[in-house]
């Protein structure tokens, strides 16, 4: 329909599903090397060959059948922008990316997170979540963190959220940046007190705002990884999950394989 031949770079929205396209740029976009990588084939001169109406042979590609999955993950330069809110809109504002190989989607994640400077979190974990539908979603998640041994924060709201509905009464309450009390959120990034920041901020509320930008900026600004998406941090959680079961039955969670060992065909 677009009359296209070569690459192109298209980006969709979908809510509630409806799909709309935001852009789309005649060119060959970050992901053109990680799918040529993924699955093998060269695309990049597959769309060479086209756009200069040489004759190119159809490529069956199976995704079904591959052995392995691929994981793609940005990398942000937050820590050099100073006073920039580390919050995510449709607008581009990764400056790199990392991609990574595993025997699942939940090793491949972890290793492209870590490959991008994500450390993973020990022990502590403070959740500051604004729209009620995004704790819902992620309450039964808080259950396997406490169950991995995790110590759990929460600022006041998520953690009232958490007890009545999710009885996580371990789960500390800490006071946002702008309410001079303590445990202060604050006070504990700067003391290095906590491995992990999970912020989903709600944009109807101008104070939220405000604190939530104070809170993801001292979480850069000390060096403590800090997820602003409900479905990244759901998946992270799955995944520190399933390693712990691994380790803890005493088998190998992370596989260390080439390239070539991951993608191409093995013998029968």
């Amino acid at each position: 329909a677009l009359k296209i031949s070569g690459p192109f770079n298209i980006q969709f929205m979908c809510k509630e599903n409806e799909v709309m396209v935001i852009e789309c740029n005649l060119r060959a976009s970050r992901s053109m090397p990680f799918i040529s990588k993924t699955y093998n084939v060269n695309f990049i001169a597959m769309a060479t060959r086209i756009m200069l109406g040489l004759p190119q042979p159809t490529v069956t590609i199976q995704p079904i059948d591959m052995d392995c999955v691929a994981a793609k993950v940005p990398v942000f330069s937050f820590n050099r922008l100073k006073n920039s809110d580390p919050r995510l809109g449709v607008e581009m504002q990764s400056t790199g990316e990392v991609a990574c190989f595993g025997q699942n989607q939940y090793e491949a994640f972890l290793k492209a997170m870590i490959s991008a400077g994500f450390k993973l979190p020990s022990k502590n974990i403070l959740f500051s979540i604004g729209p009620s539908q995004q704790k819902l979603e992620i309450l039964q998640y808080v259950q396997i963190l406490v169950d991995m041994g995790f110590q759990l924060y929460a600022t006041k709201s998520t953690a009232e959220f958490f007890k009545a509905q999710g009885n996580v009464d371990s789960c500390i309450t800490v006071y946002k940046p702008h309410v001079k009390r303590e445990p202060n959120v604050i006070t504990m990034l700067t003391a290095g007190k906590l491995d992990l920041v999970i912020n989903v901020p709600d944009s109807m509320d101008s104070q939220a705002l405000s604190d939530g930008f104070a809170l993801r900026r001292a979480a850069v600004d000390s060096g403590t990884p800090l997820v602003v998406d409900i479905k990244n941090a759901i998946l992270l959680i799955m995944s520190l999950q399933r390693k712990s079961l691994r380790e803890r039955s005493g088998r190998h969670f992370w596989s260390f394989q080439s390239w070539q060992e991951y993608v191409e065909p093995r013998d029968a």
